[in-house]
């Protein structure tokens, strides 16, 4: 059958008859389901950045194919339901990115370009998400695959799970890492649209972009493809026999393969990238001496910073002086902080200036790597957003003990919105507990900077605050905020700072 193409159907839409999703010559209720999700009516406040994501998706999977030529704008933006303004804008962005083309003549519209897959983008992806997106999207995608294939298990066809197989082998026969990862995407897809669900089905498209375009990554790797083939051949076995519990377990099999393959991969990739300039002494020692080098330099600098403060001000303070003080303090040394760091301060003991109840001095790490003054805390105890910092951990346990403290991993919800570690040094004068000094350490840059080591354990390698919560892991299993069982039979070694361990054990076999 010859594939139509859209400019032979009426009024320039999508062909109704030949399956853009081949090499299958039938359409299925699947396919259909497919294209009336992604060419049906948005409903979104951003329709430009949702009129590139249904297209760039439909490239993505295959259903646009390259050199097939888009229906005309007027027909398009009525199909979205979105105004010719903002389909031409996404058309606009679309070109940019070098999805289509658009050509003026007899034969003139817009048409697919699929570019040359990059393997680079796919890694440069992997590599931009911090642990905790990577396991967030691995939970979203466990979700979607387990539920679709226990709906499927029960409401698919024969054909569904003819097709859910075809594409099992359409990824062992595929001479790209590119091919394979659009035969999983379509899997994926078939899966949802198997469910017959069209919400499962919108969901699997948006998840697309943001995670199956990843395992590309893995699909390189001839051991990684048979792994996947087999699991996905599961799934379409089970969903097969109609046995919906089955069907759950292969999903959640393909995925948790998925996701910790990816978990090393990542791992690998950022600890090739640290591989460049920098000492290699750091690159040759254990995971536990970066740790106790780290924490000895962040104190070192929130020691001489709280010296400053402390000989500076006279008592009792006023704002002003302490103003200046803290900025004399602070400037000098942002220079000597690690990449890691993300923000630097002061705050006060509550009640220390008569003028002001609340006081801190805050200077935040910018997009260019600079530090810029930070003025969004609000410390108005009457106002709802006010940032009320007197009762937590990183002041009142360095005010408690006197020593330095370390306070997390800790989401910092309307601040940066990511996991932190606050590292915080009491400053005092004349027995007058005045505040603390402050370092904010982003998780993901701390996992950055240990990942060379975290990517060259044998096996399991955590490091744990002194509650036993994992701070950072190199296994699926542990993440980020979980909470170490006591029963673990993990080897600790102590860091040496903030009560902090590394936990090991040796691989599995």
């Amino acid at each position: 059958m010859r594939a139509q193409r859209v400019e032979d159907t009426p009024g320039g839409r999508l062909p109704a008859v030949a399956d853009p999703l081949r090499p299958f010559e039938s359409r299925s209720a699947g396919v259909a389901t497919t294209e009336r999700v992604l060419f049906g009516r948005l409903t979104t406040e951003d329709p430009v950045q949702a009129v590139v994501r249904r297209i760039r998706t439909a490239i993505g999977l295959g259903i646009l194919t390259d050199g097939q030529k888009l229906p005309k704008e007027a027909d398009l933006a009525r199909q979205l339901g979105v105004t010719a303004f903002s389909l031409r804008e996404a058309l606009s962005a679309l070109r940019d990115a070098g999805l289509i083309v658009t050509r003026v003549g007899k034969n003139g519209g817009s048409y697919v370009q699929r570019p040359p897959a990059s393997d680079s983008i796919a890694e440069e992806q992997l590599t931009g998400l911090t642990a905790t997106e990577l396991r967030d999207l691995g939970d979203w995608r466990a979700v979607l695959v387990t539920y679709a294939a226990w709906l499927a298990a029960q409401r698919a066809s024969a054909a569904s799970s003819d097709r859910l197989a075809s594409y099992a082998e359409e990824l062992a026969d595929a001479d790209t890492a590119a091919a394979a990862r659009r035969a999983l995407g379509r899997f994926h897809v078939e899966l949802a649209a198997a469910a017959q669900s069209m919400r499962l089905t919108r969901a699997e498209l948006a998840l697309h972009e943001e995670f199956d375009w990843l395992v590309q990554v893995l699909l390189r790797d001839e051991t990684h493809r048979r792994a996947i083939v087999r699991t996905m051949l599961e799934v379409s076995a089970t969903v097969r026999a109609g046995d919906a519990a089955a069907a759950w377990v292969a999903g959640e099999q393909l995925t948790a393969y998925l996701v910790t393959e990816l978990t090393r991969s990542r791992l690998r990739l950022i600890a090739a990238g640290s591989a460049g300039p920098g000492p290699k002494r750091r690159r040759a020692g254990d995971i536990v001496a970066e740790l106790r080098r780290i924490s000895k330099q962040t104190v070192g600098i929130l020691e001489d910073i709280a010296d400053d403060v402390a000989a500076g001000v006279t008592m009792p303070p006023t704002s002003g002086e302490l103003n200046g003080v803290v900025a004399r303090s602070v400037l000098p040394r942002l220079g000597r902080v690690e990449d890691l760091v993300h923000g630097v301060g002061f705050m006060a003991e509550v009640g220390l200036l008569p003028e002001a109840e609340y006081w801190m001095e805050w200077w935040q790490r910018a997009s260019d790597g600079t530090f810029d003054r930070d003025y969004s805390h609000q410390l108005d105890p009457s106002l709802d957003d006010f940032y009320e910092y007197g009762s937590q951990d990183y002041l009142t346990r360095p005010r408690a003990t006197g020593r330095p403290n370390a306070m997390g991993p800790y989401i910092d919800h309307g601040g940066v919105d990511d996991y932190l570690v606050t590292v915080s040094l009491p400053v005092a004068r004349e027995g007058t507990f005045l505040g603390v000094i402050c370092i904010d350490i982003r998780v993901a840059g701390l996992e950055r900077a240990l990942s060379p080591w975290l990517a060259r354990a044998d096996g399991t390698c955590l490091v744990l605050n002194a509650e036993s919560r994992v701070l950072l892991s190199n296994a699926v299993r542990y993440n980020v905020g979980d909470v170490l069982p006591q029963s673990s039979d993990l080897s600790l070694t102590d860091v040496g700072w903030f009560g902090w361990v590394v936990a090991r054990a040796p691989e599995e076999p």
